[in-house]
This record gives structure tokens, C-alpha cells and sequence, in this order.
């Protein structure tokens, strides 16, 4: 079973958003995904309950809420999942460190500008400092279109390469589709069911699978510890 946390230290990522992206395109494609809540503003909670009401949650797809370090173990031994997802908090106490350590990997998305980069350095350092094993990776999220060419975008760059930080070369656009998600679709695919959104769904589940296929090469090649 493969166990993939997700943790930022500063809201406003889209970390929750990204976390319910990627177990969608899992559950599309019939992986059975199971997502712990271990946030306390329970964001992957209240977006299964609005999908369950909809009648768009994905049968693949099953959220259970952690409150405790103790939860979040008892969780992990679960075998029904293929994968499980863990959405926590980046606040550096004990169910980040439980999820941490308990992680294939942990993805620490973070937005292109020096303020964040900065939170997101210290959240690295306090894990490699802190922590025998510390698999964290960032990548960069809510990249508009014309960020790549501005001073702040090459700016965070920067403090990656500075900083060495391990981080994914796909980062994830910002769009429409995914706030459309993020209320109560259930899948990027059941939006395309708008002959209006076919076009930019496909784009936004590339951007996601893209994304999928990096977080696999990472664990196939074991490079995560």
C-alpha cells in the first residue's frame, strides 16, 4: 500500500484541492483510494459530503477524519486501500511528523512567491533537522499562465535551486475547472460532461496526470527516503 501525504505550512496552496485532484484521477482510473483527513479545517470531509450529496463521489473513493496521531496509525492499517492520501497540516507537531514518517512521500505544494517559499524552506529544514526520514517534495501550485515569466516566479525558482529543495518539475496550473471541482463535482470528468468545459478539462486532468506520473517515477525508483 503506498501512503502519500500532503502538508504545507501556510494556507492558500490549494493543498486539500490538490490532494482530492489526484485521488479522483486515481479512482478514475480504478485505483480504491482511501483519503484521511488529518486537518483540522476538514476540507476533504466537507467536499465528500457535498459530492455525496450530489451523487458524484467516486465509489473508489472513501474519506475518514484523523483527529489524533493514534487515528491517523490506526488508519494507515487499513489494507482495503491501494493508495492512501493523507491531507494534514504543515504545523510542525505530532501528526505531521506521524504522517511524515509514515509517508512514501510528502508533497508540500506551495505557491510561486518569496513570502511562501520562505515558510516552505523552514517546514524542509525543520524536517531534515528534525526527522531520521523526511521524504518531502514540493511543487509549485496556482501558476497562472504568465507567471513563468515574471521576476517573483523566477524568484522562487531560485530559493529551490539555493536551498536545494527536491521538488517536482510538473507544477499545477491555475484554473477554473479545479474550483468548479472543488465544490461538489466528484471528478474533473463529470464537469466534461459540459460540452463548454471538454477542452479545458482535458488540459486540467493532463496537468494532474502529469503530476501522477512524476509522483511514480519518484517511488518506482525508491529515491524518496
Amino acid at each position: 500500500m503506498t501512503i502519500i501525504s500532503f502538508a504545507n505550512s501556510k494556507g492558500g496552496a490549494g493543498k486539500s484541492t490538490l490532494c482530492l485532484l489526484i485521488a479522483s484521477e486515481l479512482a478514475h482510473a480504478g485505483t480504491k483510494v482511501l483519503i484521511i483527513d488529518a486537518d483540522e479545517q476538514q476540507s476533504c470531509s466537507q467536499w465528500a459530503g457535498r459530492c455525496r450529496e450530489a451523487g458524484t463521489l467516486p465509489d473508489a473513493i472513501t474519506v475518514k477524519p484523523a483527529a489524533t496521531p493514534e487515528d491517523l496509525k490506526s488508519l494507515l492499517q487499513d489494507g482495503a486501500a491501494d493508495i492512501v492520501l493523507v491531507d494534514v497540516q504543515g504545523s510542525m507537531n505530532k501528526m505531521l511528523i506521524a504522517a511524515i514518517v509514515a509517508s512514501d512521500v510528502t508533497i508540500v505544494p506551495v505557491k510561486a512567491n518569496i513570502m511562501e517559499m520562505n515558510e516552505t524552506v523552514k517546514l524542509f529544514q525543520w524536517a531534515q533537522a528534525n526527522l531520521r526520514r523526511a521524504p518531502l517534495r514540493l511543487v509549485l501550485t496556482r501558476v497562472e499562465g504568465i507567471d513563468v515569466n515574471t521576476t517573483a516566479f523566477r524568484d522562487a525558482v531560485q530559493l529551490i535551486r539555493q536551498y536545494n529543495l527536491p521538488a517536482f518539475s510538473t507544477f499545477v496550473r491555475s484554473r477554473k475547472v479545479y474550483e468548479q471541482f472543488s465544490n461538489s463535482a466528484g471528478s474533473l470528468a463529470t464537469i466534461a460532461k459540459d460540452p463548454s468545459k471538454v477542452a479545458q478539462v482535458e488540459k486540467a486532468r493532463a496537468n494532474i496526470v502529469s503530476l501522477i506520473s512524476d509522483i511514480s517515477a519518484l517511488l518506482r525508483s525508491g529515491a524518496q527516503a
